[in-house]
């Protein structure tokens, strides 16, 4: 037997495309092109317009900022709070043990600005609690914070303000 060696082997893309088919991607014409991009940045703006003027996208946020443990019955939590003006806010306020049990718990109710002149200038305010503990805590923190008027406190039930 002799080999044959003047046989060129097949080319691997003629390969590919006779065993799975042509490799051509479908095209989309430029009208149609068009008009998925004004259709997507129609949805773009309506989303943008929901986020800016939805009432559940009101501006909320806290951080706790220190807490001082004076003894197995007290404690002090600073913590700050960064709300529309006009709004009111109601603030969990917690004192942990060593072994993460609520050793202290406190709901704090921040009201509207006192001054208008102020509103929109610092958001941000600065508030802190004194709290009755049940047993030695071993830190402090605000937990949550919600607006009063949108009834959507979290459960919270099984606490009380000691």
């Amino acid at each position: 037997m002799t080999a044959n060696s003047n046989r060129a082997a097949p080319s691997a893309d003629n390969s590919v495309a006779t065993r799975y088919g042509d490799t051509k991607g479908f095209r989309l014409s430029k009208k149609s092109g068009r008009v998925i991009a004004i259709i997507a940045l129609i949805a773009a703006i309506a989303v943008t317009f929901w986020f800016a003027f939805s009432s559940s996208s009101r501006m909320l946020a806290f951080k706790s900022v220190g807490y001082s443990i004076t003894d197995e019955t007290q404690a002090w939590v600073e913590f700050e709070v960064t709300k529309e003006p006009e709004a009111t806010v109601a603030c969990a306020v917690r004192v942990l043990s060593e072994t993460a049990a609520v050793a202290g718990y406190r709901t704090v109710v921040i009201g509207p600005d006192e001054n208008p002149d102020a509103a929109g200038k610092d958001l941000t305010k600065y508030y802190d609690t004194s709290l009755r503990t049940d047993h030695l805590g071993a830190s402090g923190e605000v937990d949550t914070c919600w607006y009063v008027e949108d009834e959507e406190a979290p459960n919270i039930s099984n606490f009380r303000d000691y």
